[in-house]
């Protein structure tokens, strides 16, 4: 089986005797292994610069900050559980909002607070996956949804996507309807896609549509990064095609929109008699998603918009620089311009592995990326670099990397 833990290569990891299965099949996602191993060189002492993260640099608007300072003063039961499923206010905002953004009414009944969409996620894996049950997953695919299926313990069932430089990473439809069969429980899209940057086409996920209609599997769409598209490309999302329903699960999250991460709010969106189930879940494991999270959301979705706006612009900003860093290493480098989220999956020009070149960059030229192998066995040889980070931080990770190449090459 291919190492796909960098954890594991470095010697960080051990094994016990007394470890489920389920657990030894699970890695710590590679981005997070990678963050670890960027903080130790730093205790040691080391300057590190990071392209690893999928967080953009800008914080939550002021106007989140003002409300939740408010409703600490004011909220006497902040500090109190909310309903299993969240607040009634925010379920009935939500439903308003997937209900013009799907084109046919949702309600609150159909909507669940999580505690981002990672919880959601997972919710769903546990809930629809039997063991050996098999997830289709577009692949590179971000490198979570594998462990999350092996804890469910399914099987991923990775689909190479067609890697296209004139349009993007996209679906191969003949390759995933080759690869349903009677295990196949689901099929996971996320677009924009982490960690190729691709935006899939209204064409083809049309297309899968008609591959799956009638049959019995579930799509389970991750919507994190909904808003951020560029080039005035329009987005498509599966989930407005009602034929699918009821077996879809919205899986939403505010964490990038508004520079929300560490709130940990998400929103699952599904029918309301798997919701019931899923509910189960939900409850064995969090109770509610953290209250005061849920009053930031309130306010993220009723207060004006700009801010979001000027979030995608400075973002295509740093899309431009970092594709620019890029061709200037072209004898290392050769990538597929990224279309959405804010990250590129570039292919490198070494004969060696995607940890092996990911160690290398960390501990040669101080700069943390994230091996391609954790995305997927599709994903070898590239490597996710974000541009989440603010400009200098990404100049002077392609400064160290161009130094690093010279040297390399004498």
């Amino acid at each position: 089986m291919t190492n796909r833990s960098v954890l594991t290569s470095t010697g960080n990891t051990k094994d016990l005797p007394q470890l489920s299965d389920r657990i030894r099949l699970t890695n710590v996602s590679v981005i997070k292994e990678m963050m670890y191993l960027g903080a130790q060189e730093r205790k040691r002492g080391k300057d590190i610069v990071s392209l690893g993260v999928g967080l953009p640099f800008y914080p939550a608007p002021k106007e989140i900050h003002d409300h939740i300072k408010k409703v600490l003063d004011t909220k006497t039961d902040i500090d109190k559980y909310t309903l299993l499923t969240g607040l009634p206010e925010l379920r009935d905002i939500f439903a308003q909002k997937a209900s013009k953004e799907l084109d046919f009414p949702v309600t609150s009944d159909e909507v669940l607070i999580t505690a981002g969409s990672m919880a959601g996620l997972l919710y769903s894996m546990l809930t629809l996956i039997n063991k050996g049950d098999e997830v289709i997953i577009p692949s590179p695919y971000f490198s979570s949804y594998g462990e999350q299926v092996a804890l469910a313990q399914g099987k991923v069932v990775p689909v190479a996507m067609i890697e296209d430089k004139k349009t993007g990473f996209r679906l191969d439809l003949p390759k995933i309807q080759q690869a349903i069969n009677k295990k196949t429980k689901a099929i996971i899209i996320n677009s924009p896609q982490n960690p190729t940057g691709a935006v899939f086409s209204k064409e083809d996920l049309t297309g899968l549509a008609s591959i799956i209609n009638g049959k019995n599997i579930y799509i389970i769409t991750d919507e994190v990064y909904d808003f951020l598209v560029y080039d005035n490309i329009s987005y498509f999302n599966i989930a407005t095609i009602k034929s699918l329903w009821p077996k879809v699960i919205r899986c939403c999250s505010l964490s990038k929109k508004y520079g929300m991460m560490g709130w940990r709010l998400g929103f699952l969106q599904t029918n309301k008699d798997l919701l019931m189930h899923i509910l189960k879940v939900h409850d064995a494991s969090i109770v509610c998603a953290p209250h005061i999270s849920q009053e930031a959301g309130i306010k993220a979705l009723t207060m004006p918009q700009d801010i979001v706006k000027h979030h995608v612009k400075w973002l295509e900003e740093n899309r431009n620089i970092i594709c620019s860093r890029l061709d200037k290493l072209s004898d290392l480098f050769t990538y597929v311009k990224p279309r959405g989220a804010y990250y590129v999956f570039p292919k490198y020009s070494l004969p060696l592995n995607s940890i092996d070149m990911a160690k290398k960059l960390l501990y040669e030229a101080g700069v943390v990326t994230v091996p391609g192998i954790g995305f997927g066995p599709e994903g070898e040889h590239h490597l996710r670099l974000s541009f989440g980070s603010p400009k200098e931080e990404i100049n002077a990770a392609f400064d160290r990397i161009e130094n690093w190449w010279k040297s390399s090459k004498k």
